[in-house]
This record gives C-alpha cells, sequence and structure tokens, in this order.
C-alpha cells in the first residue's frame, strides 16, 4: 500500500475516534497517562503485530533532545518531553505534540530553562517521566526541575511551578497521574520524600502527604521512582504508591493514608498493577521482591495482607502486566516469567533477546515487549510460553509505547513512529 493510501486509511481510523479530536474537558483523553487509561498496559484496538523500518509505519517524525518520557495522546496529538541541550550544560526541557494523522509537529513548547543539568544515571535524562492529560491540560513533570502544563489543543503554556524540589540523586523518574481534576505526583528524594495532588487548571496543591517509612535509611537508600496507581475496592478509591522501604495507599481526595506494606528495598520503578483482588508491587533494589498485597486492610498491613511473595527474576525497572489469571513480567536482563496471578505458582521462565527498560503491553492474547536495541517480541499469555511474533526499529528504545485505534505510537532516541498495519479497500489486511 502506498503512503498517501495509508494515511488515508488512518484519517478514516482516527475520524471515527472523537477522543482524537479537541478533547472536551470532560472526555477522557485514548492514551493519557504511562501505560494508557488503565495504567496497566492494557491496549484494546488491533494494533499492529508486524513491522520494521519501511513495513507499517505510516509516519516518523525525528525528535530533537535526549528523552524517555512515553507517548501520551490527546487532542489529536502524541505528545512526549524533551531535553534539548544548551551551550554551558544547561538543558531547554520542552513538551512536543505530533500530528496523529500526518506526523507533523504542531507544538513545541519550552517550560524550563536550565543552566546545568542533575547527576543523572546512565538510563535516565532531565525528560523521562511521562506528562498526564487531564481534560485539555497535559501535565509534565520533569522532577525539581518543574512541573508545567500546556493545553492540548492551542499548545500554550497555562502555569508552570518549580516549588516540588528534592534530591533524586540520578533524575527523576516517577510520573504524574490523572484523577479526576488533578494530577497525583510522588517525588521521593534522598533528602525528602512525599506525594502531592495538583490542581491541573492552575497548579495549586490540593494536598501534601510526608512519606515517613524510609527517613531512617541512608540518603540513596529513600529515593523511589515508581508511578502510583489508582484502583478502587469496594467504594473507595485508592492510590496505590510505592516508595522506598514502603508501599503505600492514600486517600486520592485527601492523601490520607488508608494502608501500607513494609519491606526492604529502594529505588523502586515498576507501577503496579492491580487485578484478581491483589495489588502487585515490586519492593525494589537488594530485595528484589514481587508482592501480592490484598488492598483491603487499614493502617500497618504487612504480617496480614501480603497474600503471596516472588523473587526471582523480579525487573527493577518493566512493570508487570496481568491477564486473566496469569501474570507476566520481564525483567531488565530478559528473562520472562509467568506466574498464577492469584497464587504466585511458577508456570514458566523464558530468556527475552536483549535487555529491557520498558513496560509490556497487552492486546487481547499477546503481549508485547520491547527491547533496548529496538528489537520486539511478541508471545502468548497463556501458561506455556509460544513466541508468535518478533521485529525490529533502528533506534534504541527506552519509552514504553502507547495506542490509539489501531495504531501503535512508539519512541525511539531519535524518532517517534505511528505503526498501522496497512489496509486495503474493503478493510482486509
Amino acid at each position: 500500500m502506498s503512503r498517501l493510501a495509508l494515511l488515508i486509511c488512518l484519517l478514516g481510523i482516527h475520524a471515527a475516534n472523537p477522543a482524537d479530536a479537541a478533547d472536551p474537558a470532560n472526555e477522557p483523553a485514548p492514551w493519557p497517562q504511562f501505560r494508557g487509561p488503565s495504567g496497566q498496559g492494557l491496549v484494546e484496538g488491533a494494533i499492529p503485530t508486524a513491522w520494521g523500518e519501511g513495513k507499517n509505519v505510516a509516519w516518523k517524525t525525528p525528535l530533537s533532545g535526549k528523552g524517555w518520557s512515553s507517548p501520551v495522546v490527546a487532542s489529536g496529538k502524541a505528545w512526549v518531553t524533551t531535553a534539548i541541550p544548551v551551550m554551558g550544560g544547561g538543558f531547554s526541557l520542552r513538551v512536543v505534540g505530533v500530528d496523529l494523522r500526518s506526523g507533523e509537529v504542531k507544538h513545541d513548547v519550552e517550560l524550563f530553562a536550565i543552566a546545568k543539568a542533575v547527576s543523572l544515571h546512565a538510563r535516565n535524562t532531565p525528560a523521562s517521566p511521562t506528562p498526564a492529560i487531564v481534560g485539555t491540560r497535559l501535565v509534565a513533570s520533569f522532577g525539581s526541575d518543574g512541573v508545567g502544563c500546556v493545553d492540548t489543543v492551542t499548545g500554550k503554556v497555562v502555569w508552570k511551578i518549580n516549588s516540588l524540589k528534592v534530591d533524586y540523586e540520578t533524575g527523576p523518574g516517577s510520573s504524574p497521574i490523572p484523577y479526576k481534576d488533578r494530577v497525583i505526583l510522588p517525588c521521593d528524594g534522598a533528602d525528602a520524600q512525599f506525594v502531592v495532588a495538583l490542581d491541573a487548571a492552575t497548579g495549586e496543591v490540593a494536598w501534601k502527604t510526608e512519606r515517613k517509612a524510609a527517613a531512617k535509611r541512608p540518603a540513596n537508600e529513600r529515593r523511589a521512582f515508581s508511578t502510583p496507581l489508582l484502583i478502587t475496592v469496594g467504594k473507595q478509591d485508592q492510590v496505590v504508591i510505592p516508595g522506598a522501604q514502603c508501599v503505600y495507599s492514600y486517600d486520592p481526595e485527601t492523601g490520607k493514608e488508608l494502608w501500607r506494606v513494609t519491606y526492604t528495598g529502594f529505588s523502586n520503578v515498576p507501577r503496579p498493577v492491580f487485578a484478581n483482588g491483589l495489588v502487585y508491587v515490586s519492593s525494589g533494589y537488594f530485595a528484589h521482591e514481587l508482592m501480592a498485597i490484598r488492598p483491603d486492610g487499614q493502617g500497618d498491613v504487612t504480617a496480614t495482607h501480603v497474600a503471596w511473595r516472588f523473587k526471582k527474576g523480579v525487573p527493577n525497572v518493566p512493570s508487570p502486566v496481568v491477564v486473566g489469571g496469569l501474570l507476566f513480567m520481564v525483567s531488565d536482563q530478559g528473562m520472562a516469567t509467568c506466574l498464577d496471578a492469584k497464587s504466585g505458582e511458577l508456570k514458566w521462565t523464558e530468556r527475552l533477546p536483549g535487555t529491557y527498560t520498558t513496560s509490556p503491553l497487552v492486546r487481547g492474547d499477546t503481549i508485547y515487549t520491547f527491547a533496548d536495541d529496538g528489537k520486539t517480541v511478541l508471545f502468548k499469555a497463556t501458561d506455556t510460553f509460544e513466541q508468535v511474533g518478533k521485529n525490529g526499529l533502528g533506534g534504541r528504545i527506552q519509552a514504553t509505547p502507547a495506542a490509539v485505534g489501531d495504531s501503535l505510537i512508539v519512541r525511539t532516541e531519535s524518532a517517534l513512529y505511528l505503526l498501522t498495519e496497512a489496509k486495503q479497500p474493503g478493510g482486509k489486511k
């Protein structure tokens, strides 16, 4: 199929999805946060299973600067953050909006200019946290360098703050998440640990809660980089946020702590997942333990509400995914593991090629994994390992892809891709 015909096909896909137009303030964006609408890597559209340079690529748009934020989608655009180097060792910290139909950069907006970059981990950048969408507001965190908001329709800056100062030592990692008219953002540094809720319209602090479990640990063991997960248990909304030495659940309306589980671990990155009445949480460095927690307790439930623990092949960075009664995870070193999600029983392990920073996505019964070197492996979400696809793009991938309609949005170190399977007249592939 020609590039023109493919773009016409895409126009038909997006025109059928009103969320791809200018989003009304009360209508959710199609991919509003890290790992999608649920925050758990679940994809509904019939995204492609095969691609490569020149194959099922609707467009490829170069990206300048450094950044590993994942794409989010709102107002007919894919949005990422980036850090453009400037003279003297500083960076221009920016948000970029790319038109979904054409791949044209519609907005390239500076939110902050910093004279000198903080010390960064080798896998990190000044623009690694993924933005969150609330209505037509895109809220982007650059850690202690600032949090800012742009309008997703016009690209205009709405507000900026730089008051959330903590020493991450290796750069920021936690992403904000949307909740009603707010975003919720953890700030777990070596010197201070707290979580805040910000009004998405103004940037004002709605609530702020200190996180004290790690206060007596060495400074480098107080840090954490996980992204919150919103869940509902009974009639109570909860926001679950792993931190150094402890995972906490809060009332997202008030910031009041609901329950907590303590452990030995820090520098947590994986986002929790929630299924089968359990929250699955990774403990972080030293322990490398995956815990399944019943989220219906109050106070310190360490001794009463941990359903099971698993300690082999637990990732430091990639988040797990749950499909039905099975949990799947891929370690940083490429060890894929399948567990019974209710009992923690090991079903299988399989070595995948490469190393991994991204989190898996799942569409139907197929799991998509994206290695750092740009290669991908697709396998069935079953209790026996069955590989069903292998693809690749020319460039490193450390940002978890996004999905919109039947298309996959992939960020490499130098470009943003829209991947979609070529369709023939009459809807046949």
